[in-house]
């Protein structure tokens, strides 16, 4: 079972924010000027998306099911001074009023929803014409990379990860998001190399779904071992370069509502 609470106080020292990113994503969906409207962010963790979309004005809504992940949240939160509603919800269930949001965020999140649920939850507390935006940030495990020796080290450790080997697009959410009646449908991707020293690789590594927040402590102190045991011979320099895709997703609410197929976002290193 992934369990956050598990990592969360590693959680802003390793994870790249990716602010950058994100504000990159806003800008290509024209969603960068919130103008005070309402914006909720699913699956907010330490409010990274969040923190994001105050800063380009709006009312901002976090939601998570981990106490310890908006615990740091709300601790980052009085440090920057943002007026920001972390709270306790989830993307199936956010307790939020119906047509409340013009802007609902799922940022490095959405493989972690039940996703007909989570769309259905989106139509629902989205304002007609309201956006949807989904981001990922993604690494590749190319051949030789040290992201394809870490899933390699992750899968011997838990067998139970589906989500190895992926390519970073997610393009097949959108006929997924058209069959429950949103519209002007919009996909972006692009590759970008970000760089870690070995041990803020395997720190990334320690908040992921799949080889931390997914494991015992001992399975986990045992995959970090293994993954210095094997990645520290073979950059010397001490330096990781990791390949990503930045992929984006954007969708419009419509009144039409239409039941889809059952999916899987599989794929996604998260």
């Amino acid at each position: 079972m992934v369990d956050f609470d598990r990592v969360a106080t590693f959680y802003d020292r390793y994870r790249p924010s990716f602010n950058a990113l994100r504000t990159e994503a806003l800008s290509q969906h024209s969603l960068d000027n919130g103008g005070g409207r309402t914006a909720v962010d699913l699956g907010t963790g330490t409010g990274a998306m969040a923190f994001v979309l105050a800063e380009h004005g709006y009312r901002v809504t976090g939601l998570d099911h981990s106490p310890q992940m908006l615990e740091q949240a709300r601790k980052a939160a009085r440090r920057q001074r943002a007026d920001i509603d972390f709270r306790l919800g989830s993307a199936a269930n956010t307790g939020l009023a119906r047509a409340s949001a013009d802007v609902v965020t799922a940022s490095q999140s959405w493989h972690l929803f039940d996703g007909r649920r989570a769309f259905i939850e989106c139509r629902r507390i989205l304002e007609p014409g309201g956006a949807l935006l989904v981001t990922t940030y993604d690494w590749l495990p190319l051949p030789g990379s040290a992201a394809h020796i870490t899933e390699g080290l992750i899968r011997e450790m838990n067998p139970r990860w589906r989500d190895h080997g992926g390519t970073g697009c997610h393009d097949r959410l959108a006929p997924v998001a058209a069959g429950f009646g949103f519209t002007l449908i919009r996909t972006r991707e692009r590759r970008f190399e970000q760089r870690y020293t070995l041990d803020n690789w395997i720190g990334r590594i320690r908040t992921s779904s799949s080889g931390g927040a997914g494991l015992s402590t001992a399975e986990r102190s045992a995959l970090e071992g293994r993954m210095r045991h094997e990645l520290a011979p073979r950059f010397p320099d001490d330096h990781v370069v990791v390949t990503h895709v930045a992929w984006s997703l954007s969708a419009r609410k419509t009144n039409a509502s239409r039941p889809a197929p059952d999916y899987s976002m599989s794929g996604t290193a998260g």
